[in-house]
């Protein structure tokens, strides 16, 4: 059943063709001859065309690759010439803290000293010695 409604449609078509305008042009046209290399000079043409053109990805992305890295260069231009430039540091020398803490370190001595007078029975010698600081 495909098989003749096929045939009938190409059937109808092949009959449009023949009172087709267009087709009654070409038939009025004079014939003309190719050279023996047309068919492949075409092909060479064609094959040429396709590779001059690149695929659209392949177009952003170099477009998105040379966005990316003028700004990455403004960044570092900017960041460059907005930096201040660095103070010096000036180190204060502290004050020598051994002798800030000599009155301290006497009071400190005596009080000890006075609260193992209150307590002497609880030391020994060695340590009553080490005390006073003999």
């Amino acid at each position: 059943m495909k098989m003749t409604s096929q045939k009938q449609e190409r059937n109808r078509d092949e009959q449009n063709a023949l009172h087709d305008p267009v087709w009654d042009l070409l038939r009025q046209s004079p014939a003309t001859n190719v050279s023996a290399g047309f068919a492949d000079r075409v092909a060479v043409a064609a094959r040429e065309a396709d590779a001059m053109v690149a695929p659209f990805w392949s177009r952003a992305r170099a477009m998105m690759t040379a966005v990316a890295s003028a700004a990455a260069a403004l960044v570092v231009a900017v960041t460059w010439v907005a930096l201040p430039e660095p103070m010096p540091v000036v180190v204060h020398p502290l004050p020598d803290s051994s002798d800030a803490f000599a009155p301290l370190d006497e009071v400190a001595s005596q009080e000890m000293l006075l609260a193992a007078t209150d307590h002497l029975g609880e030391f020994s010698d060695t340590e009553l010695v080490d005390l006073i600081g003999f």
